[in-house]
């Protein structure tokens, strides 16, 4: 495949722009270091792809060769003080990210992994917002409303792959992780009391056994919901890298 030969460039373009890094003396030795050793990291990350590719996707191992050859061709005193140095840096943090991404782009397994954690945690939040109105509580109704806007954009944002979206996902979800096993402790105590049932009962004019299985009901969807929800945010953040 096209996409690893040219993988391996890359790889080599920064190892040569590590060796080019050694001799520059425009950046302080702390950036230096640090500089140096998010190339080598971004640098083995590529070449261990390049013997890993499934899917020949030469436009985007392209980009990654332009922004290396930028990087090497730059990878001087002259250069650097150019392009700035913060920016330099920046660049090298940003070919550190997209050599961490990579894998998601490369290999279909990965990207079906990341489906997996991105739709258990959708699912999640949906059976959050169900639950916000099942649990006959105002207050956790307001909340379901308060949270419906950044959970709606961390979906959005998650579809893409964008960081902003991951960050919100775990800016979000706690809420409705917490929220889920206060309703499994608040039915558990009603159907752990006929005193309560009976009161229920008679308060939402229904029988007993009505109160009973709708409890129980509840119960099973809030600990399901925390159960996805907890996995969904581990899952996301095992596979934070493919998030840019």
């Amino acid at each position: 495949m096209k996409s690893s030969a040219i993988l391996k460039e890359v790889a080599e373009n920064l190892k040569l722009t590590v060796e080019r890094l050694n001799k520059v003396k425009a950046l302080e030795e702390k950036d230096k270091k640090k500089a140096i050793r998010l190339l080598m990291e971004a640098s083995d990350n590529f070449l261990r792809l390049s013997d890993e590719v499934e899917i020949d996707n030469e436009q985007l191992a392209e980009f990654f060769r332009k922004r290396s050859v930028q990087l090497k061709n730059n990878a001087h005193d002259k250069g650097i003080e150019r392009m700035g140095r913060k920016e330099f840096l920046n660049e090298v943090k940003r070919m550190n990210l997209y050599s961490k991404a990579a894998p998601y782009d490369f290999k279909p397994g990965k990207l079906r992994e990341l489906k997996r954690a991105y739709r258990t945690f959708i699912f999640g939040m949906a059976l959050y917002f169900l639950l916000s109105g099942l649990s006959l509580r105002q207050e956790f109704a307001i909340t379901g409303l308060i949270l419906a806007i950044p959970a709606i954009l961390s979906m959005l944002s998650l579809q893409r792959r964008g960081y902003t979206g991951w960050m919100l996902a775990f800016a979000v979800a706690p809420i409705p992780i917490i929220q889920s096993a206060i309703i499994v402790r608040m039915f558990y105590s009603v159907v752990s009391n006929p005193e309560v049932v009976k009161k229920v009962a008679e308060f939402l004019g229904k029988s007993e056994g009505f109160v009973m299985g709708y409890s129980y009901a509840v119960m099973l969807l809030a600990t399901l919901d925390f159960i996805l929800l907890t996995y969904g945010l581990y899952s996301l953040y095992k596979h934070r890298h493919a998030f840019l």
